[in-house]
């Protein structure tokens, strides 16, 4: 089933790592700002009130606030200019597109077993997905498309349905990554090379570690820290957003995927119940 995320929280967070994105005019910026703060702050006469349109009042709040993030990261010991545009660009291209299908496939080995994930999913309303996953030869297949969710059992190729009253936002198993970078919780700490390729090394919260390349900004691997002490690493691979073709669009449907499958949309049948 799609699970949920706080989606307008995300873009917000998105939107003021744009707004303080660090530029080369930013001391000069601080300068005059802070001379427009302090004559605003003495006494002025008065005057007929006038309500601003409320749209004025937002992107003044939201750039109030972006300034204020830039410039206690600034003098906090926080991210240089640098790494605070690698983090951004990081962001960027984790940032969806609106209309579009994000296939993501991660793989890696854990005690010994093949594991692997992958997903196909709607960046737009109502964010209908299908997904993959498993390992050692046993993968689940899934999907969901804003009402039914559905199950594939391949060992009697059956497809079961049963009704999804909740309300999907869109997710992936890069979402926790992007929403930590969103929040500033990403620290770069170097290039690192791996299978010959030069990457960005971005710490992140819980242990959790992303290494992106240094020209497409892209996740190729990401270490996963594991209950029993052990790190998982992941390759990331495929990653990339998908136009909302015919084609395209039949990779969320498992009965597209399946089309000999028997059906079985008795909720009391669904797997694991």
């Amino acid at each position: 089933m799609t699970t949920h995320d706080d989606s307008d929280l995300q873009v917000l967070e998105r939107d003021l790592w744009l707004l303080a994105e660090p530029r080369d005019g930013d001391e000069q910026l601080r300068l005059t700002v802070r001379r427009q703060l302090a004559a605003a702050a003495r006494p002025q006469p008065r005057r007929s009130p006038r309500r601003a349109p409320r749209w004025v009042a937002a992107t003044a709040a939201m750039a109030t606030i972006a300034l204020a993030a830039l410039v206690a990261t600034a003098g906090s010991g926080g991210p240089g200019s640098a790494d605070a545009a690698i983090i951004h660009r990081a962001l960027t291209a984790l940032t969806p597109p609106a209309n579009a299908i994000l296939h993501v496939k991660v793989v890696g080995v854990q005690n010994g077993v093949a594991v692997a994930g992958e997903t196909w999913q709607q960046t737009t309303a109502p964010f209908a997905s299908r997904g993959r996953k498993g390992g050692g030869g046993d993968i689940g297949e899934f999907a969901d498309n804003g009402t039914t969710s559905f199950a594939y059992d391949p060992s009697t190729n059956t497809i079961y349905e049963r009704p999804d009253s909740s309300h999907p936002t869109f997710t992936d198993p890069i979402a926790q990554i992007r929403r930590q970078l969103a929040r500033g919780q990403g620290n770069v700490t170097g290039a690192v090379t791996i299978g010959g390729v030069s990457l960005y090394r971005i710490d992140l919260p819980y242990g959790m570690v992303g290494y992106f390349d240094t020209a497409t900004y892209l996740p190729r691997y990401i270490d996963d820290p594991q209950r029993d002490g052990t790190v998982l690493r992941l390759r990331v691979g495929p990653y990339e957003y998908l136009p909302m073709t015919p084609a395209n669009r039949a990779t969320l449907s498992l009965t597209t995927q399946h089309p000999t499958a028997r059906i079985d949309a008795n909720p009391r049948d669904w797997p694991g119940k």
